[in-house]
């Protein structure tokens, strides 16, 4: 902190003799001249303020009192003195201490008890101002330089989480493909293990990119209508296998209007489910788990309640606190630390709170509660996971597949072997435009990220064409699974996206979809023609 010192002023003092008639004199040479010391030898005695000097010689018989009289008849004479020494801050305390009217007078600076200079409340004020300027901008560059550095990590992470995951989509895809096999209980063990591993892996790649997203700042929310029964059937759905499999009883309700729907982003909602119910699993095994959602409605505003209970073990006292901080060891289903940081991030961000607390006897629970907005929705959609697999590809469609990794082209290839398509492979997009235009294809099966030219490019290329295969269905396969991107291809003109790595029964699902959608449009266009030809 900078001392009384860098803000001196080395003012000409004047002996005790001086007349008045010198001072008022200087003071009409120098406006700009506050206060001037009164000095003997090297000791100051007193001090003339500006103002309090000029009432006195304005006053009545003030001149022919003051003027030809030596300055210490008008001078303070106890004057504040401060050592030059002394911080700024511990000086400025001493000053509001001493109430309104010593902030309006001067003050003597010394250096060991000797004259050195003079300083006011005004060079204090400007000090200070500087002070806090320089602060502030001190702060913003720190804040500047850790936001950068911040969304450098969010690109590092991002490029790393798409380069790990097309591998990955390879080991998934082809677990996937033994898992449906003739194995034996040992090796289907072995492949379950696979892809458990796996899966893991991609819960600690999506939990440290969404961190450091929110580190930068950049943590999206997309809120829309959200039917609050279904969404909780989709908890459910996605985790019963998985407590089977644990030997845990899983238990997932709503209470609430079964009609009710919410403005609400519902991704990012069941991924604080599925990491506060991963964390249960593991901490509950051959235990109970139960997973609510309790909805109040109160005008146009929604309470969620939200609580997910083990039986296991519960939290450390001592850990209770911090349990959702970044790196704290067992927070998680992953146990990297991430999963219930995510979960605090995603509740903040949302003006939420979170919160855990062990249960009477045994085992812990995790809250989130929240204030949202009422949706109105003609009817909650119900969810359709339980429905895949009996979702079938009708008339054996011909697949391009467009990929620049070769494994994945193989794992797409089986898929669509497995669905009872045909297909073809493609490395890049101008292949696959070039393909599209010389053979016939039912469907386009488009990764995003490939040299010479990517998926949105290619499929921009291919709807900008003329005829019936600028129609032809696209369905992005992408490790770019980040909702707004996935927004960015479907306004493009690709009728489904499909997150690596891939699962076959979302897959057939999307596919099966797509092709349902470019039939229909195919029908809308040749009715009006129809009707023309019988009129």
């Amino acid at each position: 902190m900078p001392t009384i010192e860098t803000l001196t002023e080395r003012a000409q003092a004047v002996t005790p003799e001086t007349p008045g008639s010198d001072v008022f004199a200087r003071f009409e040479r120098e406006p700009d001249t506050l206060v001037i010391p009164v000095v003997d030898g090297d000791r100051p005695i007193g001090l003339i303020e500006r103002n309090a000097f000029l009432l006195k010689i304005a006053g009545a018989f003030g001149h022919a009192l003051y003027a030809g009289r030596p300055v210490v008849h008008v001078m303070d004479s106890e004057p504040a003195v401060v050592e030059a020494g002394v911080e700024i801050d511990a000086f400025c305390d001493i000053l509001i201490q001493g109430g309104p009217g010593a902030l309006t007078r001067g003050f003597i600076v010394t250096r060991n008890g000797k004259y050195h200079g003079v300083g006011t409340a005004v060079s204090l004020l400007q000090a200070v101002n500087e002070r806090q300027r320089l602060q502030n901008i001190e702060l913003s560059d720190t804040r500047t330089q850790a936001l950068t550095a911040a969304r450098a990590k969010s690109q590092f992470l991002a490029i790393m989480s798409h380069e790990l995951r097309t591998p990955m989509n390879g080991v998934l895809a082809v677990a996937e493909l033994l898992r449906r096999q003739p194995l034996n209980a040992q090796a289907q063990a072995h492949v379950a293990t696979i892809v458990e591993s796996s899966e893991t892996l991609l819960r600690i790649l999506q939990d440290a990119l969404d961190l450091s997203r929110a580190e930068a700042g950049e943590l999206e929310l997309n809120a829309e209508p959200t039917p609050l029964r279904a969404m909780m059937d989709d908890v459910e759905a996605m985790w019963a296998p998985r407590a089977s499999q644990d030997n845990v009883t899983l238990m997932v309700s709503y209470e609430g209007d079964t009609e009710l729907a919410a403005v609400i982003d519902s991704i990012r909602i069941k991924q604080v489910f599925n990491n506060l119910i991963g964390n249960a699993l593991k901490f509950a095994r051959n235990g109970m788990v139960e997973a609510g959602l309790k909805a109040v409605a109160d005008g146009n505003r929604i309470r969620l309640e939200a609580r997910v209970r083990d039986d296991g073990p519960g939290v450390d006292a001592a850990r209770v606190d911090v349990i959702f901080e970044p790196f704290v060891h067992g927070s998680g289903p992953d146990g990297a630390g991430l999963g219930l940081s995510i979960c605090r991030q995603i509740i903040d961000r949302m003006d939420g709170r979170i919160w855990a607390e062990n249960n009477p006897g045994r085992g812990a629970t995790f809250a989130f509660d929240l204030n949202v907005e009422r949706a109105e929705m003609e009817a909650a959609p119900a969810s359709n996971v339980e429905s895949l697999p009996d979702l079938d590809l009708q008339d054996s469609p011909h697949i391009l597949i467009v990929d620049d990794n070769a494994t994945n082209r193989v794992v797409a290839q089986a898929l669509c072997e497995m669905f009872g398509c045909t297909s073809e492979t493609a490395e890049d997009g101008v292949e696959a435009v070039e393909a599209v235009q010389e053979r016939r294809f039912d469907m386009v099966l488009m990764d995003i990220k490939m040299p010479r030219m990517d998926g949105v490019q290619a499929t921009q290329a291919i709807r900008a064409l003329d005829g019936p295969v600028r129609n032809i269905p696209i369905v992005a396969l992408t490790a770019n699974a980040d909702p707004e991107d996935a927004r960015r291809y479907l306004s493009i003109g690709m009728a489904a996206v499909v997150e690596k790595p891939i699962k076959p029964e979302r897959l057939r699902m999307a596919m099966n979809a797509a092709l349902e959608q470019a039939a229909m449009g195919d029908m809308a266009q040749t009715q009006p023609r129809d009707a023309r030809s019988v009129a």
